[in-house]
C-alpha cells in the first residue's frame, strides 16, 4: 500500500517538474515590453529576459538608466524614456512600441513603474529590517520570467519561502485583520496629524 502510494506522489512531482520546465517555441520573436526599468525588479528583469532571448522594450526614466541598461544587454534590448506621470510620455512610448512591434504584437507586458506598488511596499519593509526576509529580487523576476516564458504558467506565484508561509496566508485574512499584523512593528509618526 505505501509503495504505491510513494509511486503515486513521485510519478505526480515527475510530471509537475516536466510541466514546469516546458518553455514557449520561439522567444527570440517574442516582444515584451517592461516599466521601470532604470533599477531594481524592472532592470533585473529586463536583462534576465534578454539573456533568455526575447525581444525587451525597456521604458527607463532616465536616459542615464536606459545607457546603463543597453551597455549590461544586448542588441535585442532597446530604450525608451517613459515618465508614466505624464501624458504626452505615455502617447509617445504607445507609439514607439507600435513601430516596434509591427504586426507581431506584444508577448507581454511588466509593468514595474508606479507610486507604491504591493511588491515595492514589501521590499521597501524587507530593506528597512522590518522583516526578516530575503532581499534576493531574483525570487521575484524569476516568477516574472516563468509567467512570459512558460507553457504553462501558474495561477499564483509566491517568491520564496517567507511569501508561501507569511504573505500568502496573511492575503486570505480580513483586510483591516492583515493591514494590523503588517504594521504593528512600524516605527510611529512623532506627531498625529
Amino acid at each position: 500500500m505505501w509503495l504505491y502510494l510513494a509511486a503515486f506522489v513521485g510519478l505526480y512531482y515527475l510530471l509537475h517538474w516536466y510541466r514546469e520546465r516546458q518553455v514557449v517555441s520561439h522567444l527570440q520573436d517574442k516582444y515584451v515590453f517592461i516599466t521601470g526599468c532604470d533599477s531594481g525588479f524592472g532592470n533585473l528583469l529586463a536583462r534576465q529576459l534578454d539573456a533568455r532571448g526575447l525581444r525587451v522594450l525597456a521604458a527607463c526614466l532616465t536616459e542615464k538608466g536606459a545607457e546603463q541598461l543597453r551597455g549590461q544587454t544586448s542588441d535585442r534590448l532597446e530604450t525608451v524614456t517613459l515618465d508614466v506621470t505624464k501624458m504626452e510620455s505615455i502617447a509617445a512610448a504607445t507609439q514607439w512600441v507600435k513601430e516596434h512591434v509591427g504586426d507581431r504584437g506584444l508577448w507581454g507586458l511588466v509593468n514595474n513603474a508606479g507610486i507604491l506598488t504591493p511588491i515595492t511596499l514589501f521590499y521597501n519593509i524587507m530593506k528597512e529590517g522590518l522583516l526578516n526576509c530575503s532581499t534576493n529580487l531574483n525570487l521575484v523576476t524569476d516568477c516574472m520570467e516563468h509567467a512570459l516564458t512558460s507553457v504553462h504558467p501558474r495561477t499564483r506565484y509566491s517568491a520564496g519561502w517567507d511569501a508561501k508561509f507569511f504573505f500568502i496566508p496573511l492575503s486570505y485574512l480580513p483586510t483591516s485583520l492583515a493591514d494590523y499584523i503588517l504594521t504593528r512593528s512600524w516605527p510611529k509618526p512623532a506627531q498625529a496629524v
